[in-house]
């Protein structure tokens, strides 16, 4: 389309412009490790009322037919159509056209009268939710982007509205390209004053592994409560997998969620003790209960008689004793407990294109007897995103800590800190007996590499008995794995299940 710039008795100045190689919704975006198309333009139904097509005496019943019969608000939906102007199409919902339950809404079209289905193309990633929270949408500019940039938004320009889309809009728009020209209104004359080529977009190529992607959010398909699964490659600190379940609502729970870690962060205590000069066979005591400053901690419901006593740390890391931790909580003052959370990478600087929440730890001079001794078994004030937890396993595999990437060849942090090689061995060590003799014994047949792992619960709300987070992280091979689930029974029972069926089809 042309645009007219200041029509005079001389002559005025015609401008075009138009994206080289098609507009955004045209042309693959997102590319996964392999080089595959990830987001790319996909055949749509944008469903919803054309009113050019019905009397304005209809037009409310039409629209309350049609919300009713996609199961939307009916009288909210009629409200927005009354209120748009009279030759306005007004959407109500985009269908993928691959996706069988919008097809008895397209039939509903044909009976409802000024109803229609246009057949369009959006860039959309293989799946409705495939890693949706992380590559983000794209639309139409909103009218608050216009207004802050007008220079370089313009109403009707398709941009990346959140996620990756919108962090790297510039590479994966493109520049228009532009042409001015000077014309004589009388002859029709011109002279070319600007002939500027446009950019072509740019496809970002991210660290995503489409199988594993899809492997992830198929486990987390039937989860009701918002969850989480984060697969990162140790050797490279890539994000191989990042599902946000059903429960999450299109949060992105996995990166940016913030969570006590509960027992999972039992890795980073058993850093500290390792520190200090025990070892995996080093003698701790594990009590029914252990009283601090007026509250009393107790191990989780079930927890094995035969672990208790003076047991190796081995056994209590193997089992989850809370008692036995925190009754070496003189060994570990909070400041080292810090240090050895950050040397597996806790509350590190990440730098991602997108929110994401690394971890914290409190400081010393901000926790009590009782916060001390909560923080020990990663409650109280800890907290932690599930791909933060899938860096702390990563961490253990590979020595020493790694910043987790999402784009590939992104630049990323110089880790600090780090594990010496019998620190490292010894973390391994109690992680691959919570396998073969504890709270993860349902992975000790999976095929491929040896397992490694740690379960975690976490209490939360003001119920009694209280709600539980629930956890488990693991690692195989170059393959770590956090998952999380906000609310289920303990990280055996709720999330074990999850992590073998995962890990199964990952490895097998």
């Amino acid at each position: 389309m042309d645009r007219h710039l200041g029509a005079r008795a001389a002559g005025r100045a015609r401008r075009s412009g138009a994206r080289p190689g098609g507009d955004r919704a045209a042309a693959c975006r997102h590319l996964d490790r392999d080089g595959e198309g990830l987001a790319t333009s996909r055949p749509v139904w944008h469903v919803g009322i054309d009113k050019t097509q019905v009397g304005a005496d209809e037009v409310e019943e039409s629209a309350r037919r049609l919300a009713e019969a996609a199961g939307t608000d009916p009288a909210g939906y009629a409200a927005s159509v009354a209120a748009a102007g009279p030759e306005a199409f007004v959407r109500l919902i985009t269908y993928r056209q691959s996706d069988e339950e919008g097809d008895s809404l397209v039939a509903a079209t044909e009976e409802i009268p000024g109803a229609v289905a246009l057949d369009a193309t959006q860039v959309l990633g293989p799946t409705r939710t495939f890693a949706q929270p992380l590559l983000g949408t794209v639309g139409e500019v909103t009218a608050e982007l216009v207004d802050s940039d007008p220079e370089r938004y313009a109403l009707g320009d398709v941009v990346g509205l959140s996620g990756l889309q919108s962090a790297f809009d510039d590479q994966l728009r493109g520049e228009p390209g532009l042409r001015v020209s000077a014309v004589d209104p009388d002859t029709g004359e011109g002279s070319e004053l600007l002939d500027r080529e446009g950019v072509e977009p740019e496809p970002l190529q991210v660290t995503l592994d489409t199988d594993l992607q899809e492997l992830a959010e198929e486990v987390l398909a039937d989860v009701g409560p918002a969850s989480a699964l984060v697969a990162l490659q140790p050797s490279t600190g890539d994000v191989l997998a990042l599902a946000n379940g059903p429960g999450s609502e299109g949060t992105s729970t996995a990166l940016a969620g913030q969570y006590p870690p509960g027992s999972t962060f039992k890795i980073a205590s058993a850093l500290a003790l390792l520190r200090e000069g025990l070892t995996p066979e080093s003698t701790v005591r594990c009590e029914p209960s252990l009283v601090v400053d007026g509250y009393e901690f107790t191990n989780v419901t079930g927890y094995p008689e035969a672990a208790l006593g003076d047991i190796p740390l081995v056994t209590a890391m193997a089992n989850s004793c809370n008692t036995a931790l925190i009754g070496e909580r003189d060994r570990i003052p909070m400041e080292e407990l810090a240090q050895a959370a950050r040397d597996l990478g806790i509350g590190a600087v990440w730098e991602m294109p997108v929110t994401a929440f690394s971890g914290s730890v409190p400081p010393e001079e901000a926790a009590s007897q009782t916060e001390h001794a909560a923080s020990l078994i990663g409650q109280g004030s800890v907290l932690a995103s599930p791909a933060a937890m899938a860096a702390v396993a990563a961490s253990v595999a590979e020595g020493g800590p790694l910043v987790p990437r999402v784009v590939l060849d992104q630049e990323v942090p110089e880790p600090e800190g780090g594990l010496s090689t019998e620190e490292a061995d010894g973390l391994r060590t109690m992680m691959r007996a919570v396998v073969t003799e504890g709270s993860a014994s349902m992975l000790a047949d999976n095929p491929g590499e040896p397992v490694l792992a740690k379960t975690g619960t976490a209490e939360f709300g003001t119920q009694d008995p209280p709600q539980t987070h629930v956890w488990m992280v693991a690692v195989q091979g170059d393959l770590a794995v956090a998952i999380f689930v906000e609310e289920g029974e303990f990280g055996s029972t709720t999330v074990g299940p999850l992590m073998d069926a995962f890990l199964t089809e990952a490895v097998g």
